[in-house]
């Protein structure tokens, strides 16, 4: 989040206090990259580079047009580099998913180790180590895809930052939760990534597709959400009874409420329900 916010202060008609701020950020990136690293956060630091370099490229093309826009296109440009460089690098997808199963299982076997030495730990260890070694394999498999998610998310505080630290910030703020939305035609990128990864025998081209299936069911998970904020913001849905089903369907059946959301999202793009909701509402 950092470089991307330092890429903000910089590049849009900076004052002297954005761009003083800019560098301070950009001096602290660095510390933090600083020193020895393993081949996984190698991985860590070459996406950051690309990320930020992406968005600049973005900004000084087109300016700020909106977060949306301006975010998924750097997220795209930064996806595209990284594609060619593994490519010209010899980096192959295999080699990635290895780094990133070595690099969580050693945190998994880290937390398993402390269990182990707390009261009651041998039986916790035994009940959760099943768990989280499955949970490592399906994490290393798709970490491409969330790393694409999180660096969405990275972008968008970002950009909320900026709209609060800049003297005089360009562009539109991030519009609140309810508001979210993006183009319609992303529901292609759905289809397109399903095709890919059902199709057979295309080597890792069939796990890319599942990992861009990721992503963009990641971004209607959050329009599903959106949709759900704004009923309630309107109080269509609402009530004590509906905070406390909602709130334990999330925290014990999370993949019931992540594919209803998933649903919601992908139905909005056909339905806007959100316009049907302001239609219903304003109905005397």
């Amino acid at each position: 989040m950092l470089a991307p916010l330092a890429a903000l202060l910089g590049m849009q008609a900076p004052t002297r206090r954005d761009a003083a701020t800019a560098l301070v950020l950009l001096a602290l990136v660095v510390w933090l990259c600083a020193g020895p690293a393993d081949g996984f956060d190698q991985l860590e630091r070459a996406w950051l580079v690309l990320l930020t370099a992406s968005l600049v490229v973005v900004l000084a093309a087109t300016g700020l047009r909106g977060f949306v826009t301006s975010s998924l296109a750097a997220v795209a440009g930064a996806g595209g580099a990284a594609v060619v460089l593994a490519t010209l690098t010899g980096l192959s997808w295999g080699k990635v998913i290895w780094l990133a199963e070595r690099h969580y299982g050693l945190q998994v076997s880290w937390l398993i180790g402390a269990l182990a030495q707390a009261p009651g730990g041998p039986d916790l260890q035994t009940s959760l180590q099943g768990s989280l070694t499955y949970g490592v394999k399906i994490v290393s498999v798709l970490f491409p895809g969330l790393v694409l998610l999180q660096s969405f998310a990275a972008l968008a505080l970002a950009w909320a930052l900026y709209h609060r630290v800049a003297r005089r910030p360009q562009g539109e703020p991030l519009v609140p939760l309810a508001a979210f939305r993006f183009n319609d035609h992303l529901i292609w990128g759905v289809a397109g990534s399903l095709l890919v990864l059902v199709l057979p025998r295309l080597g890792w081209i069939n796990a890319l597709g599942g990992n861009l299936l990721v992503f963009f069911s990641g971004l209607y998970v959050v329009r599903g959400v959106a949709v759900l904020w704004a009923a309630a913001a309107a109080g269509v849905i609402g009530g004590p009874v509906v905070i406390v089903t909602a709130t334990l369907v999330t925290l014990f059946l999370m993949p019931v409420a992540a594919l209803a959301a998933l649903a919601l999202g992908l139905t909005d793009t056909l339905v806007d329900w959100r316009q049907r909701l302001a239609r219903a509402v304003q109905k005397p």
